[in-house]
């Protein structure tokens, strides 16, 4: 997964969009990896996380509505069309990937076609110590766990439904695991949403989880997704963010810790330059959608479909154009959020 993060770092240190739509347009015309998946297998989580649009009754509703989970046979024609095009799947973007039935053979089959980086995202509630052997079988490179809170009470009121115990139990069994059967893999990634509530016992993060093995921290600042918590950071707060993340970029760098930490622009009031790109390599998947809502991805593969909409054009297109007149195929979320973190290595 190293490889993933320095590419994430190439990508803020390389200021102009041409060459990356250059690279981009090479993959894919010449079938090499390229693509970064991420992949929901079933429209549910078992929280209602309080910056989550599952904090959302009628987004869930609507979401139960469109798409419940993908059938074996559709994981399969799915995986054999984007998973041999990929350096990254992430199983669990938006929703709780352990809800899926047996999810550890979701890893299997990202691995059987050769995925070199492969992640879950979890909330880590309902993991126990038969998923994670099988996930250390099936050779997963990371486990990214959420964390929204160092002490109890902040945890479990923004991660409601959640228990801290049974977090520091799900932690616990994956150390022990991994210490057991002398592994360095999968690398334990936590992700902090940070808000102005939970912002001050960040800088505790390792008095409560420095016994743990973490390979990667990041730090993100709240967004609003719709949920019943959408108070972005702003004043004072930004101020005491900044001081804070910078503390805790000198704890990882001495524990030898990857940090990604939005220092750019932790309110979003910014364009999003550096995610640009990323219409052009990510690729999200879900019940309720596959990329895109003109994909009928049942009926023609991924080529079919790229060949139908001219893909290849269109990659030359936003290379050869201003970047402020390159068309998104997804505004919105995607390129609102991502790829706006420093990662320090």
């Amino acid at each position: 997964m190293r490889g993933v993060y320095a590419l994430l770092r190439l990508n803020a240190v390389l200021r102009g969009h041409r060459s990356k739509f250059v690279a981009a347009y090479l993959a894919h015309t010449c079938g090499l990896r390229h693509l970064a998946i991420r992949f929901d297998p079933v429209m549910a989580c078992n929280l209602r996380c309080r910056m989550c649009y599952f904090s959302n009754d009628e987004w869930v509703r609507r979401a139960k509505v469109k798409g419940g989970a993908f059938s074996a046979s559709e994981l399969e024609r799915l995986a054999a069309m984007f998973f041999p095009k990929s350096l990254l799947v992430v199983f669990g973007c938006g929703t709780e990937p352990t809800l899926y039935r047996d999810y550890p053979e979701l890893v299997r089959l990202a691995k059987r076609h050769r995925v070199p980086n492969v992640s879950l995202t979890t909330n880590a509630q309902l993991l126990d110590a038969d998923a994670v052997e099988r996930l250390i079988d099936y050779h997963l490179d990371e486990l990214t766990v959420s964390v929204h809170g160092t002490v109890r009470d902040t945890y479990e009121r923004f991660m409601t439904g959640a228990s801290f115990d049974r977090l520091h139990r799900s932690l616990t069994i994956l150390e022990d695991a991994k210490r057991r059967r002398r592994v360095q893999v999968p690398a334990l990634r936590i992700n902090y949403t940070v808000n102005e509530e939970n912002l001050d016992e960040l800088g505790r993060f390792f008095d409560e989880f420095g016994g743990y093995s973490v390979s990667i921290l990041q730090v993100r600042p709240v967004m609003d997704f719709n949920g019943a918590y959408r108070r972005m950071l702003a004043g004072s707060h930004l101020e005491r963010y900044r001081r804070t993340i910078s503390a805790l970029g000198e704890q990882c760098a001495r524990r030898g810790i990857t940090y990604l930490a939005n220092t750019v622009d932790p309110a979003y009031q910014a364009q999003n330059d550096r995610g640009v790109i990323l219409q052009a390599v990510q690729r999200n998947i879900s019940p309720v959608r596959v990329w895109r809502e003109d994909f009928d991805w049942r009926a023609e593969t991924y080529d079919e479909f790229c060949r139908r909409i001219g893909w290849s054009a269109h990659l030359l297109r936003c290379a050869t154009a201003p970047l402020d007149r390159v068309v998104h195929q997804r505004v919105g979320l995607t390129e609102t959020y991502s790829a706006r973190y420093d990662v320090n290595l």
